[in-house]
């Protein structure tokens, strides 16, 4: 299994503060390793839980899962636009149809400091949270840094920490050199065609 740890690479790794637990939510699952740990509606509850985006393990139910799923899957699609790729609208109109459903509402602190938060404590509390971290990220300036690795067969959410902002793969030694390698096959092969 390859490093992606933020040691491998000290330019891309782990999300800062909150938004790690986005970066978590969209490497449940693991393209390259073919696994993935939301697979039945206890995993989801357990991972909430687990994230504190619930206070408890939610009841969960199979449309909850599958809203879940989705919610990642276009999670993924947004940050490998971040990465580069091609935008990703039909990925912004799911995360739209999903947090229609979502209640959020203004809270205001002791302190009198005003945030947004969830309603409730469910499935769907605990995902509007999640994108809640995502809305303050984006505040921060800190979202557009978290990416989708660009190998196809990788996907794998990463923080880039790369001055230039410009990092595309979870690790330069791995899916980066892989596609180092491969551009170097077609020119190469290119040339012997072309002679």
């Amino acid at each position: 299994m390859p490093d992606r740890s933020p040691a491998a690479d000290q330019s891309i790794g782990q999300a800062p503060g909150a938004l790690a637990t986005v970066q978590a939510f969209v490497n449940t699952r693991d393209i390259e390793q073919a696994t993935d740990e939301l697979t039945s509606t206890a995993e989801l509850a357990e991972w909430l839980a687990a994230a504190g985006l619930t206070a408890r393990r939610p009841a969960v139910n199979h449309e909850d899962l599958e809203l879940a799923l989705q919610l990642r899957e276009a999670l993924r699609e947004v940050l490998r636009a971040h990465a580069g790729h091609a935008a990703a609208p039909e990925a912004a109109r799911q995360l739209a149809m999903i947090t229609s459903g979502f209640e959020i509402r203004l809270y205001v602190d002791h302190d009198g400091r005003v945030r947004p938060g969830a309603t409730a404590d469910g499935v769907r509390s605990g995902l509007a949270r999640l994108l809640l971290i995502a809305a303050e990220a984006g505040t921060a300036g800190t979202w557009a840094r978290l990416k989708a690795c660009s190998a196809d067969d990788c996907q794998w959410a990463f923080y880039d920490r790369s001055p230039t902002r410009n990092g595309c793969w979870c690790t330069m030694q791995i899916c980066g050199a892989r596609a180092k390698s491969r551009a170097y096959r077609v020119r190469t092969a290119a040339r012997k065609v072309a002679t």
